[in-house]
């Protein structure tokens, strides 16, 4: 909840960035954002401390973000546009973020609509030369240990009407560059792998449900320093470079 000894001029800007943030969401269980300054700086536009908390939010991909926290220090807003709604920053200011999400999120997402349209329609070439189109249901995402997933899910093979069970661990790591994570240290359920084709496009589809460029608002950049995996949430920190709100 917004702090109450907020000034009236630090209110107003603090909504009008809020309201911004909220228009880039699909879902918004809380939101609250805090610019800090006083009255003789905020009159040339500039912020000692901005601060973001959020929780149950939906960017893109049907992914919700348990918890999101941003923090940022001496930023310049434009006023000319702030007196419009429209929170500007006078040049880039860095900040720092993080974000939480739950398993059960993630499993929600990949049985969500939008995420099943993505994984339907696989095309993979199987050992005996055919190439057939996959359907994916009923994913199981689960963080059984601290830096370790499994997954798993049934996965049909659309002109053979033939469903295999397949199923993997691996261990999430971000890539070079901070904005991808791939998936390491694979390992199958021998049990379920008769077609290891069928695993590795759930481990392909996994690494895009992953893809932590999801969470970039407009306006802002991410550059992801830290991917903790523990035990039922995965844990993100990050640097951001704002230029909007």
């Amino acid at each position: 909840m917004r702090s109450k000894d907020l000034d009236i001029g630090e209110q107003a800007i603090s909504q009008a960035a809020e309201a911004g943030i909220k228009s880039q969401m699909d879902e918004v269980e809380s939101l609250d954002v805090e610019l800090r300054t006083d009255p003789g700086k905020l009159a040339r536009g500039e912020v000692d401390e901005v601060t973001v908390e959020g929780r149950g939010l939906v960017v893109q991909n049907a992914l919700r973000t348990e918890h999101l926290s941003l923090k940022a220090n001496s930023v310049d807003i434009d006023m000319i546009k702030a007196a419009l709604g429209d929170i500007k920053l006078e040049q880039p200011a860095d900040a720092s973020a993080r974000v939480v999400l739950k398993a059960e999120d993630i499993q929600k997402a990949f049985n969500s609509d939008y995420v099943k349209q993505k994984l339907r329609g696989q095309k993979i070439d199987l050992p005996s030369g055919e190439r057939v189109t996959t359907d994916a249901s009923n994913v199981s995402f689960t963080i059984p240990e601290a830096g370790q997933i499994a997954v798993e899910a049934d996965v049909m093979l659309i002109e053979k009407v033939e469903t295999h069970h397949v199923a993997f661990t691996a261990r999430p790591q971000l890539m070079e560059g901070g904005h991808v994570v791939t998936l390491e240290d694979i390992q199958y359920d021998e049990a379920t792998n008769d077609m290891p084709e069928l695993t590795q496009s759930l481990v392909d589809s996994t690494q895009d449900i992953l893809d932590l460029r999801s969470f970039e608002l407009s306006g802002t950049t991410l550059q992801f320093d830290e991917l903790m995996v523990e035990p039922g949430q995965l844990i993100i920190q990050a640097q951001a470079k704002i230029e909007s709100f």
